[in-house]
């Protein structure tokens, strides 16, 4: 596995936007997955400001989400379609048929993640998918555990994701399961990047690179991707 290290969160945000953009100006139509969360907040924001600038088109480009917190909708605080749109979809000028996201207040589990599975599929799969990394190695919501050959499905949260959970909401919430990109669907996409920041990611991050390929340390699954990047910024690499 190898990691690119960088200065601070900042320039960990502005080289990720930069391979992002890149993917979109050699291929217009590529499908993009960010993960939601606190660490590509810098990423979302890069990319708004590159947009505006002309820097790069998404008119073409599609989009779809990597998790959601089941019996959460865009309308509840902290949900992942909720922090997405307001830091990035709202900001750009998008149709509604380029963006694919979890519904996570479906009546139908099974149903969505058969309508999200051939959203990526129509498109050819997944161009680049940009990850962060959970306190206990978590990818999407694949928690320790996690199996290998599945596409999109419903996971129990793992205790250490319900507890972290809190950060994101506005009033006390009980979520027990996610909505997910399954590992295969992930392995399967055409380049990965996995990025991290902040000492409190220290551990893990040194545990994924150290780790031979484990489910119970569901980044070291990435390890045998061709294309995979990982980039972290110095705190987060402070125990390598």
């Amino acid at each position: 596995m190898n990691v690119e290290i960088v200065d601070n969160y900042q320039a960990l945000s502005a080289t990720v936007a930069q391979r992002i953009i890149k993917t979109v100006k050699e291929k217009p139509d590529a499908l993009i997955c960010i993960a939601g969360g606190d660490t590509p907040l810098g990423v979302f924001k890069a990319l708004v400001e590159a947009s505006r600038k002309g820097d790069v088109d998404f008119t073409q480009t599609a989009f779809v989400g990597l998790d959601e917190w089941l019996g959460l909708s865009k309308a509840d605080k902290g949900s992942c379609r909720e922090m997405v749109w307001g830091h990035f979809f709202d900001h750009l000028t998008l149709r509604e048929e380029q963006i694919c996201f979890f519904d996570g207040r479906t009546a139908c589990s099974a149903e969505e993640c058969q309508r999200v599975d051939r959203f990526i599929a129509d498109r050819g799969g997944i161009s680049l998918v940009v990850l962060g990394i959970g306190m206990n190695g978590h990818i999407g919501f694949n928690e320790p555990g996690a199996p290998t050959d599945t596409y999109c499905h419903v996971v129990d949260l793992d205790a250490v994701t319900q507890s972290v959970s809190a950060k994101y909401f506005d009033r006390q919430r009980q979520v027990k399961q996610g909505i997910t990109l399954g590992m295969k669907t992930i392995l399967e996409a055409h380049a990965v990047i996995l990025m991290a920041s902040g000492e409190k990611k220290a551990d893990i991050v040194a545990q994924t690179v150290r780790e031979a390929a484990t489910p119970a340390i569901p980044a070291t699954l990435l390890k045998p991707h061709p294309r995979l990047q990982v980039v972290v910024d110095k705190p987060a690499a402070s125990r390598l």
